[in-house]
């Protein structure tokens, strides 16, 4: 009984060294999969600046960065430092967005993480910036959506809150989850 199972423990030793080794596979197809495994990138520019213009010409956002590698099998350009500029219809500058790092994808989603500040562009609008880690940019919409913590802050008055979905073109914002607001500047209105 047990040259049986030693018997078996050999061929199965041997079996398992041939799929390992595999000295049958085609060395083309093991050549092609291990480039699909590693994707380089088309491109790696510096100072780099995207423009999107609307459907009429007009420049409707500009995505400037550091650094943009981009990746076309897969749609993607990563970005390093990324401040995205929309312009309203009149071609001024309404909301600025900056972040340390970012996903452009499709041509469409921007993707920002760590560090993102929404600086409202306009003077004397009721909200000046918005503060968060996360955040995602549909740019043919103009909608932004995170469910990381955000910070409101604007004229008299700060918000914390968890997750945000808001729309840059009419320059509204909703906080899924209120936590805190802090009101400053009251007595003046009072007065």
């Amino acid at each position: 009984m047990n040259r049986y199972i030693a018997w078996f423990l050999i061929i199965l030793f041997v079996l398992g060294t041939v799929l390992i080794w595999r000295p049958f596979a085609d060395p083309e197809l093991i050549e092609e999969t291990d480039r699909f495994r590693e994707i380089e990138p088309d491109f790696t520019a510096t100072g780099m600046i995207l423009r999107i213009y609307s459907e009429d010409g007009a420049l409707a956002h500009r995505i400037a960065a550091d650094t943009m590698t981009h990746f076309s099998p897969i749609s993607l350009t990563e970005l390093t430092n990324p401040v995205y500029t929309v312009r309203s219809r009149d071609q001024k500058s309404i909301w600025q967005v900056i972040a340390e790092q970012g996903s452009f994808y499709d041509d469409k989603t921007l993707v920002l993480e760590r560090g993102i500040e929404i600086t409202n562009l306009t003077s004397n609008d009721f909200l000046e910036r918005v503060e968060t880690s996360y955040l995602t940019i549909d740019t043919t919409e103009e909608t932004v959506e995170t469910d990381a913590p955000v910070v409101i802050f604007g004229q008299n008055f700060t918000v914390r809150g968890v997750g945000l979905q808001g729309n840059l073109r009419t320059q509204t914002l909703e906080i899924n989850e209120h936590a805190q607001a802090i009101y400053t500047g009251i007595s003046q209105l009072n007065d």
